[in-house]
This record gives C-alpha cells, structure tokens and sequence, in this order.
C-alpha cells in the first residue's frame, strides 16, 4: 500500500499506461502494405489533431480523390474510394486552414491492387454410357494412305510490336533524348515496331503512320519484335548557324558605355506555342508549356548510382518535386520527399545509395495560375543504401 501511494502519476500498482497521442494528421485505413481489390470500394479513415485544420485533402498517386471538411468536436473523418486501376498505390493527406494555404502533410502509405481471385465453377461429371466396340474400318492401301495425308498449314507469323509498361513513353524523332519530342504514349498502348537503334536501347515503331522512336526500358516488346533489323537513325537536329559579317577595323576611340544586356522572357505560353503541354501529351487540360521534357539525362555522372534529371517548365506559379514509393521489380520503397524546384533545371542529381531499398517514382506537380495544380511525367528508380 505505500508502495503504490507512493507511486501516484506514475505507471505503478497494475495501473494502465496513458495511450500515446495521436499524430498531427495520419491514414488510419487502409494499413500499410494493405491488398485491395480494383473495382472495390475502400473506405479511408484519417485521424487528425489540429486546431488551424480546416479540410484534409486525400491523394493517391499525386492526384487529389477528395476532401473532408474538419468537424467540431470530431478527431477523425472517412471517405470511400475505388481503386479503377492494378499496381501500386500511394496514399497520403495534406491539411489545409481557412485560407486554403498546406499546413501539414501525413506520413505515405503505400498498398497494392490486385485483381480479384477467380471463382471455381463446378465441373459436373458426364454419365458414362456404355459404347459398342467399333467395326474396324480396312486400312487403306499404301497410295491412298499418302493421299489422305494432311498438309500441315503454316501459323500465321505475329507482328513485331512493343506495349507500354511504364506510365507513359515520349515518342522522339530519333534514338536519343537529343532528337525532338513528338508525342507520348500512355501505359497499356501498342505500336508496330519497324526497327530497332544499333545499340538495341531504342525501338522505331510506328504511330498512325509516322514513325517515332521509344527507349526500351519503358515498353514490353513481343518475341516478334526480337527479329527486327537495326535501321540508321536519322541525322540529330542541329542548330542554324549565326552568321557574322566582319567589319574593316577602325580607329581606335573612346568606347561608349556598355549597354545592360537584354534578359530574354520566354515565349507567350498558349495553344499555338509548339511546347504547349495539351499537345503533347493529348490531355486537353495541360496548359503550361515544357521545351525540355522532364527525363533522365544519359552518362551524366561517373558514378552509375548518381541520377541526374532535367526539365524545363514555364507558364505556371510555382513547381514541387515529389518522390514517393512506388513497387517496381525491386519491391516497394520506404520513403518520400516534397521539394519545391525552380522552373528550369539542367542538372539535379540524387543518388541510388541515399535511398533505402525498394521502388520509388519522381514527378512533378506544376501550380498553376489559377490554383490548380497538374502533375507532369514520371520517372522510377531503385534505392540501394
């Protein structure tokens, strides 16, 4: 008895320990590494401590699939979600205040839809009739058996072809990210393959009758597609020559001040801007425009873990770059990052080894002018720290 009189506000006399407070803002439902199936309703249940909360945005996969208005007195909210597509996702929240500005984000959580498992049908036994024991037939003569013999009807020979595996795939005018963007292709379409680069890295296919180039890593090329001839790329785009005419050198005089240089502004961001993104990537409400894409750029580091990717984006308000885990072959990632990124960049590097093993993808998610916000291309890679 005085032992536990003594021990009063701590944990002591069978006395149970206080719960843990919640996080600020977390996914309580699904739980981490969940299988769902698609097609299949999933509630999401947030839990969320806050006193400037207002609306908890729920995201999946760098889209937004909806918003819970912050009820007095209430700690947690749900929605219901239907995943509509196989693979990987990533969940995660952002909490936002009255003036709609981000205050909090939430740890991510990653789960896997899968198809559903096929049903068994019973196979109902046949009933065994008694047969009569057949007449044999005589055998025909040696001639009239070569006659009868079948002529064995060739399989029909499949057509080369390549289906996207990864989210989408540029479409460029020769093999390299040094020739012209001409367009993209979305995860799950096919194209006739008509060669392939000397290399064996790029495929020429064809795409409503033009021909375009697709890096290999990125599509899954059928058996056919194997036994292509490699075809000379086309010559790599090269830029006009400025002429300079020389001007008779002249006295020497006192030089005139120098003038300020002249900053270019870029080109009016619209429909007729040859980069405007709705061109192409075929989506309607991509409205801001990128002269260089957002890829990987090839042999930029002497250190095979060292990634360096660039981009270049204009007509919008503000950029992030987001990491998050995404399954590849190399399993399912562990962390994520939120980076806001200037417009224009040529050589941002990560590192395979700072990051832990498993999958994770890299996009980036454009603000726009009138608070929409888009998401534009990804990129994977595999952790190995």
């Amino acid at each position: 008895m005085i032992a536990c009189i003594a021990a009063i506000g701590l944990v002591a006399c069978g006395a149970p320990a206080p719960a843990a407070p919640l996080s600020a803002l977390r996914i309580v439902e699904p739980a981490q590494g969940a299988r769902l199936t698609i097609n299949t309703e999933v509630p999401v249940r947030v839990e969320y401590r806050g006193a400037d909360y207002v609306q908890v945005h729920v995201w999946v996969n760098g889209r937004r699939v909806g918003a819970l208005p912050m009820q007095p007195g209430r700690t947690d909210a749900s929605l219901l979600w239907t995943p509509q597509t196989l693979g990987n996702h990533v969940l995660y929240l952002e909490a936002r205040d009255a003036g709609d500005k981000l205050i909090a984000l939430s740890d991510v959580i990653a789960v896997r839809v899968e198809a559903p498992e096929p049903t068994a049908v019973p196979t109902a036994v046949p009933t065994l009739e008694p047969t009569l024991a057949p007449t044999p037939e005589p055998s025909p003569a040696p001639a009239e058996a070569a006659a009868m013999t079948a002529t064995p009807v060739p399989s029909p020979t499949a057509t080369p072809g390549v289906t996207v595996s990864n989210d989408f795939v540029n479409l460029r005018a020769g093999p390299g990210t040094r020739y012209d963007l001409l367009g993209r292709l979305s995860r799950g379409q096919t194209a006739r393959v008509t060669g392939k680069s000397s290399d064996g890295q790029w495929w020429q296919i064809s795409v409503e009758g033009r021909t375009a180039w697709v890096l290999g890593q990125y599509v899954q090329a059928n058996d056919a597609a194997q036994t292509v001839s490699p075809v000379e790329a086309p010559p790599l785009p090269t830029p006009a020559l400025l002429k300079v005419a020389v001007a008779p050198t002249a006295a020497p005089t006192e030089a005139p001040p120098m003038p300020t240089p002249t900053v270019l502004a870029e080109p009016e961001c619209n429909p007729s801007n040859p980069y405007w993104a709705a061109t192409l990537n075929n989506a309607p409400d991509y409205t801001f425009c990128t002269p260089v894409p957002f890829e990987f750029v090839p042999n930029a580091s002497p250190d095979p873990d060292e990634l360096v990717i660039r981009w270049h984006i204009y007509g919008i308000q503000s950029l992030e770059l987001r990491i998050d885990p995404s399954g590849d072959d190399c399993g399912m990632g562990s962390r994520g990052l939120r980076q806001p990124v200037p417009f224009k960049e040529d050589n941002f590097r990560l590192n395979r080894r700072d990051w832990p093993p498993g999958g994770y993808k890299i996009g980036l998610f454009a603000t726009l002018h009138d608070g929409r916000i888009q998401d534009w291309g990804e990129l994977h890679f595999c952790g190995k720290g």
